[in-house]
């Protein structure tokens, strides 16, 4: 596991190096009854960003252990609650996946970084029965649900995501359309200290096209662009599959 989280600081250092200009710790310093709702409404899209990399589910018996990281390039104009120059915010994740009975998979997922600490998890079903056929497609529904904690901000992250992919003879594109419900709970304000124990809850919307490619060695790699409240995104995930 430690080795994981080693590969997913490293996929967020290499892949996403640009992300080192916003930091949740500028929360406290920013926070603003008026940002709030869009600082709640970016972190929305960036919790639910990385959850699958194809529609097809792993099937039963199946495992899958990766380093995934999402990322937002910029904040909304209106979020400015990570400061007022903050240009890009990268979020790693360890995940892994079982495959289950009834065409189901289930999965945890957890992420420690720039003081934040997420754990949450959720179910894959499969709308058909999983299978490897040159030009076909696979339907998934996916559900999810986290909780995080900072010293400043508590949240909660509900998500749902409808995923089709296209199996080709070297690539698995796919696409996928969602929505994320967060609620964040300010913990401290140094502004302004009737900001403490406010909460925000919002629901937006996010889309999600990527690629996946299988490796020797059963490796996994998928890499994909989103849209959510912050614009357009990234996504990229590196694992082991069975």
């Amino acid at each position: 596991m430690k080795r994981f989280f080693c590969l997913t600081v490293f996929m967020a250092l290499s892949l996403f190096a640009f992300a080192e200009n916003a930091t949740f710790d500028n929360f406290s310093k920013n926070i603003t009854a008026e940002n709030l709702k869009p600082f709640t409404k970016d972190l929305g899209g960036l919790l639910g960003g990385s959850a699958f990399t194809t529609g097809r589910i792993l099937g039963w018996g199946g495992f899958q252990l990766s380093a995934r990281a999402s990322l937002m390039p910029k904040p909304s104009e209106k979020n400015t609650a990570l400061g007022q120059d903050a240009k890009a915010m990268v979020m790693p994740w360890v995940q892994g996946e079982i495959g289950l009975p009834f065409r189901i998979d289930g999965f945890i997922r957890a992420s420690s970084w720039d003081g934040l600490t997420v754990a949450g998890g959720g179910l894959k079903w499969g709308i058909t029965r999983p299978k490897e056929i040159l030009y076909t497609f696979q339907p998934m529904l996916v559900v999810m649900a986290q909780s995080g904690v900072h010293k400043d901000f508590s949240l909660s992250h509900y998500s749902a995501d409808f995923v089709l992919s296209f199996k080709l003879p070297y690539v698995v594109p796919y696409i996928g359309g969602g929505v994320d419900h967060t609620k964040v709970r300010v913990e401290g304000a140094d502004t302004d200290a009737s900001l403490v124990g406010k909460t925000e809850a919002t629901t937006t919307p996010r889309a999600t096209a990527g690629v996946n490619i299988k490796l020797p060695a059963y490796m996994d790699l998928s890499m994909a662009a989103n849209y959510a409240n912050y614009g357009f995104g990234a996504e990229a995930s590196l694992g082991v599959r069975f």
